[in-house]
């Protein structure tokens, strides 16, 4: 086996911080605060952990477009290695959003041409995510099956739909290692109205749902017994990267064999620290001298 292996689309965040407001139709408010870098999604996860020592292979999507090429520049900062690009078309792949960071919330416009993952055959996303120790679960159910048969650990992580239901994820959810939603997905999918309800609810269907409560971290059941792991400590400035870098902290643990304790304690610590500068990517921390702290501890 060998490594992490990730596909998904680049995203690029244009971040406006330091406004009291939005600005009204008609108007036009300034501020001092920018930044351009790499969007959050399952990218985040090979950029973190092969900076962390992972080996971790990517595959995306680029186009010949002036967004892609940015891209291209973001993805070369970020030392993004064995990156692989599907896409050889006209259009422009890349997703760009515009997020506005104001102190209690954000509000997020975004250009999405749809064009990624779903322009492969299931033949080619195996071929790619074939003999990788961790992966993201694709929507892909005879994929994932081969994967897991083949010994890939399988983590599935889903974002709000409305209408969805938990019919629609069962395929996957039989054959994740890790289950990953947030409180609201988790109770929308289960038709539940709290975090522990849903928790339970999940564990009938997947093989570890860690279900995540916000500000207070998350909850999980270990050997029959639901175990609450709080959030890592941070001073918050973005909460932009906080859920992508907890999966990349989840799979750093899962690569490395960790305990399911472990591992969640290291997607909160890296959930946490993201948050402490703007963007998903810039906020240092390294998970291997945080998980021989965990151990010493422990």
């Amino acid at each position: 086996m060998n490594g992490v292996a990730v596909i998904d689309r680049v995203t690029i965040d244009c971040i406006f911080s330091g406004m009291a407001g939005f600005p009204g139709a008609g108007e036009e408010l300034y501020t001092d605060r920018f930044s351009m870098t790499l969007g959050g999604g399952a990218c985040v996860t090979p950029v973190r952990l092969g900076n962390m020592g992972v080996p971790v292979r990517y595959g995306t999507f680029l186009g010949q477009g002036l967004l892609s090429k940015t891209a291209e520049t973001l993805l070369q900062k970020y030392k993004v290695q064995n990156l692989h690009n599907f896409y050889d078309g006209d259009g422009e792949p890349v997703i760009f959003s515009s997020v506005f960071s104001f102190p209690s919330d954000r509000s997020i416009m975004t250009f999405d041409a749809g064009l990624g993952e779903n322009l492969l055959t299931d033949a080619q996303v195996y071929d790619f995510l074939h003999g990788a120790d961790v992966c993201f679960a694709p929507r892909r159910p005879d994929v994932v099956k081969k994967l897991a048969r083949e010994g890939t650990k399988i983590v599935y992580d889903t974002h709000w739909e409305e209408g969805q239901t938990l019919e629609d994820h069962l395929p996957i959810l039989r054959l994740a290692d890790f289950f990953t939603p947030n409180d609201k997905e988790a109770m929308l999918l289960t038709g539940t109205d709290s975090p522990q309800a849903a928790l339970d609810a999940l564990c009938n269907y997947t093989a570890q749902p860690i279900v995540k409560v916000g500000k207070d971290g998350c909850i999980t059941r270990i050997h029959g017994k639901t175990e609450h792991f709080p959030a890592g400590e941070a001073t918050p400035v973005d909460k932009t990267g906080a859920g992508d870098n907890f999966l990349a902290g989840l799979v750093f643990g899962v690569y490395h064999g960790c305990s399911v304790a472990e591992c969640i304690q290291l997607a909160n610590i890296a959930g946490g620290k993201s948050t402490e500068t703007f963007g998903c990517y810039d906020a240092p921390y390294d998970l291997r001298t945080e998980l021989k702290v965990l151990r010493r501890e422990g």
